[in-house]
C-alpha cells in the first residue's frame, strides 16, 4: 500500500511539474531576444518549483505519519523544518540524514527519491534547451 501511495504522490508531482514547465516555456518564449532574462527566469522558476515539490512531500509525510501503520521517522523532533529537510534530502536523492525511516513509509521515501531524480533531470534538460535557444540569440 505504501508503494502505491508513493507512486501516486510522484505521479501528482510529475503532472504538476509538467504544467510548471509549460508555464516557464511560455514565460520565456522570447529567449532569443532576451537571453539573460530567460535563463535567470527559468533558473529561479525551477528553484521555486522544486521547493514547492519538496514542501508537497513534507506535507505528505506529516499527514502519513499520523497513521501508525505507516511507520515512523526517528532522529529528529518531528518539526516542520525537520520534515522539509528530510523531504529535500530525499528529493535530491542523497538519502543520507540523521533521520531514519522505519516501516512502510520507507517505500514513500524511495518513490520520492526516484521522482526527485526524474524531475531534476527533466528540469536540467529543460534549462539546457532554454540556454541553447538563448545563446542562439546572442
Amino acid at each position: 500500500m505504501a508503494i502505491l501511495i508513493g507512486f501516486l504522490l510522484v505521479a501528482l508531482m510529475g503532472a504538476a511539474h509538467h504544467f510548471a514547465l509549460v508555464g516557464l516555456h511560455k514565460a520565456t518564449a522570447d529567449a532569443g531576444r532576451r537571453p539573460h532574462r530567460a535563463i535567470i527566469s527559468v533558473f529561479v522558476g525551477l528553484l521555486v518549483v522544486h521547493l514547492l515539490e519538496i514542501l508537497f512531500f513534507a506535507g505528505a509525510y506529516s499527514f502519513l505519519l499520523d497513521w501508525d501503520w505507516m511507520g515512523s521517522l526517528t532522529g529528529f523532533d518531528h518539526s516542520w523544518d525537520g520534515l522539509i529537510y528530510f523531504s529535500g534530502i530525499n528529493f535530491a536523492t542523497l538519502g543520507y540524514t540523521q533521520i531514519e525511516a522505519t516501516g512502510p513509509i520507507r517505500m514513500v521515501n524511495m518513490m520520492q527519491s526516484l521522482g526527485g531524480f526524474m524531475v531534476l533531470t527533466w528540469s536540467a534538460t529543460f534549462i539546457y534547451s532554454v540556454w541553447k535557444k538563448a545563446l542562439e540569440g546572442l
